[in-house]
């Protein structure tokens, strides 16, 4: 889902708007923490190459900063979905999908009822209005823990992150999901690590998840005819709401999954999420304790019985009706900025 956000609270500072913002980069020391060796179903499933990855970014780039976090809201440059002919082509890849896949997909019931799988799935998205951030903190907690995740980002974020979405691509230990248009590139720098290992990072995405998590028959029908599953989840983090602090979004996800059912986890990762890399330390290392293990989402999906219904909300059927107006229908809501998310006009 991506959290509807709108004019901010009085007394904010103020920038002129750069087309693409730069900044400098930083590391950040995490320490280690021992997480299960993947089995056979991951290791099939598991896309990217490190190769890439080493060869376009030092650490340091890949570290980024907390200034990536910042959101830009009001002037910003005009961003066109891909032209008809390359959404076609992307179509085109990939076969519609079987009946027991065509619904809105929220959780995975394991071959065994002892199984402990989750996944964590962060949405990187933004409105038509503004520049969403990018939250270098839940990423690189993720890397240095090696913690499978699933990203799903919109076709705007990555135009205007494109550096960054092309990490999250090239990375092995990430899947990179569509979030609506979604405009994928090649680095030069790539060729130096091989065909294969280019080969390696998937061309189009295989799973899907609907804006503000919110769908009908149509469009259900339409994206797994596009070969696309379309993922809702389980547990919701409630990252972007302002009130909810770290330990409240550990205890969420700590009281919402259960061994035998592969739970979905959404949280954000663009600047909307409220302390949600700060939680990250106090869930995922109780949940490595308990014996689960983290995959991304389609490993989740090879693993069992995918879980379906025919409509798409967050925890019960109608809650999220709200969000479905039309665009200029649709006023995003006053939201005060997080004290460490700079909220720039």
């Amino acid at each position: 889902m991506c959290a509807p956000t709108g004019p901010d609270a009085a007394g904010e500072s103020r920038a002129e708007l750069p087309l693409l913002p730069d900044f400098e980069t930083g590391s950040a020391a995490v320490p280690a923490l021992a997480a299960p060796a993947p089995d056979s179903v991951s290791a099939a499933l598991t896309s990217g190459s490190e190769a890439v990855l080493s060869a376009c970014w030092s650490q340091q780039a890949l570290a980024g900063s907390a200034g990536d976090r910042i959101i830009y809201r009001g002037r910003h440059p005009w961003v066109p979905p891909p032209p008809a002919l390359f959404v076609q082509a992307a179509k085109e890849r990939l076969a519609p999908l079987p009946p027991e896949l065509r619904g809105s997909i929220r959780y995975v019931v394991a071959t065994s009822k002892s199984a402990r799988l989750v996944a964590l799935t962060f949405d990187l998205c933004e409105t038509g209005w503004d520049i969403a951030g990018y939250d270098a903190g839940i990423v690189n907690y993720l890397r240095a823990h090696r913690i499978p995740a699933t990203f799903f980002a919109g076709g705007k974020w990555m135009a205007t992150h494109s550096d960054k979405a092309k990490q999250l691509m090239a990375d092995p230990l990430f899947e990179v999901g569509n979030h609506t248009w979604t405009q994928l590139t090649r680095s030069p720098c790539a060729a130096a690590a091989g065909p294969a290992a280019v080969a390696a990072i998937p061309p189009v995405p295989r799973v899907f998840r609907f804006p503000y998590g919110v769908c009908g028959a149509a469009s259900l029908g339409a994206v797994a005819s596009a070969g696309l599953a379309a993922i809702q989840w389980s547990i919701v983090t409630g990252d972007p709401a302002p009130h909810q602090g770290a330990r409240s979004i550990a205890a969420a996800v700590l009281r919402g999954v259960r061994p035998g059912r592969g739970s979905i986890i959404v949280a954000h990762a663009n600047g909307r999420g409220w302390h949600t890399a700060e939680a990250l330390p106090l869930f995922v290392p109780e949940l490595l304790r308990r014996g689960y293990r983290f995959v991304t989402v389609s490993e989740l999906l090879a693993s069992g019985r995918p879980v379906s219904v025919g409509e798409c909300y967050e925890l019960r059927p109608g809650d999220n009706v709200r969000y479905n107006v039309r665009p200029r229908e649709r006023m995003p809501p006053r939201q005060p900025a997080y004290p460490r998310q700079q909220v720039f006009h």
